[in-house]
């Protein structure tokens, strides 16, 4: 067979690709983020629809599901969910074998759209569970999966900084356990959690706290909190030593290190005027407590 030397291009490849590739790459972001946010409310809806017979207005306790990620695959229930004031139960015990069933069937139609694709938005609704046979488990947080907008939410335009004078003192909570003191701007709120600002003492414990729980249950679900400190020492004039003390607050997203949102995986912190931090912003679903400890959601003085 002779070797000849090609006289032109095998096949062309459109001047527009890189465009058109990209474009594509992020509308499937797009579409993987919508489905994931009403996927997860769809869950609440459904944990809701076993527990009240489909009576939407009814009173239910339901705070966690238990969820199991299949070998790689999505997720699946199964049948084991928390109350308010963190009780175990099954479906079954609550509304009977063949009412769970059905209600778990239909649920799984649901959860199935829960694996790598949307695992972004899944992830950081859920706390680490000890694996079941083998497979990772997880409790989703239905609070926050009813809560989360079915829309990315648009950018906020800037605006000048409330003075601190609006600021109230309130002690918040995010995990109906760990209280923290703090000041929250009363018309700071999205969907009726508050953003607060935490002094260094109070950025510390929360520091001590996440990182401990990182340790005990994988940094994948676990955002930390770090204070980097250090100081500075010059003598004056007269002698004395003046001694300036530094604190950088920093919050690591371990979920996104090597995932699209790699550039958010890492955020310094900037203190306020009077040295608050506003640990977890309105990602975290921080809420108000009343005097009676009783989540204030939306918060109104």
């Amino acid at each position: 067979m002779s070797d000849q030397t090609p006289s032109r291009p095998a096949y062309t490849i459109p001047a527009d690709l890189g465009t058109v590739a990209h474009t594509a790459l992020d509308g499937a972001t797009d579409a993987h983020d919508q489905l994931g946010r009403a996927m997860v409310v769809v869950i609440a809806a459904a944990v809701r629809d076993i527990l009240t017979g489909n009576e939407p207005d009814a009173p239910f306790d339901a705070a966690g599901l238990e969820l199991v990620e299949a070998e790689r695959g999505p997720l699946y229930p199964t049948g084991r969910y928390w109350t308010l004031a963190g009780e175990e139960r099954t479906f079954t015990e609550a509304v009977g074998e063949s009412e769970a069933g059905n209600g778990l069937h239909d649920m799984s139609e649901w959860t199935a759209y829960l694996d790598d694709h949307t695992r972004y938005v899944w992830y950081p609704l859920c706390t680490e569970l000890p694996d079941r046979d083998g497979c990772p488990a997880y409790r989703l947080d239905l609070l926050k999966a009813a809560a989360v907008p079915l829309a990315p939410p648009a950018p906020e335009p800037a605006s000048p900084a409330r003075p601190l004078s609006a600021m109230v003192d309130v002690t918040v909570c995010a995990n109906d356990e760990d209280r923290y003191p703090a000041k929250v701007d009363p018309e700071d709120q999205k969907d009726g959690y508050v953003k607060p600002w935490f002094d260094l003492d109070t950025v510390r414990r929360l520091a001590a706290l996440t990182q401990a729980d990182a340790a005990a249950y994988g940094h994948g679900s676990i955002d930390t909190v770090h204070v980097l400190e250090g100081s500075d020492a010059n003598q004056g004039r007269d002698g004395s030593m003046n001694v300036t003390r530094y604190a950088v607050v920093v919050v690591v997203s371990w979920m996104y290190l090597n995932g699209e949102k790699h550039e958010r995986a890492v955020e310094v912190l900037q203190p306020n005027a009077e040295g608050r931090y506003a640990v977890g912003g309105h990602d975290w679903c921080w809420y108000a407590l009343d005097d009676d400890l009783n989540p204030q959601i939306p918060f109104m003085l």
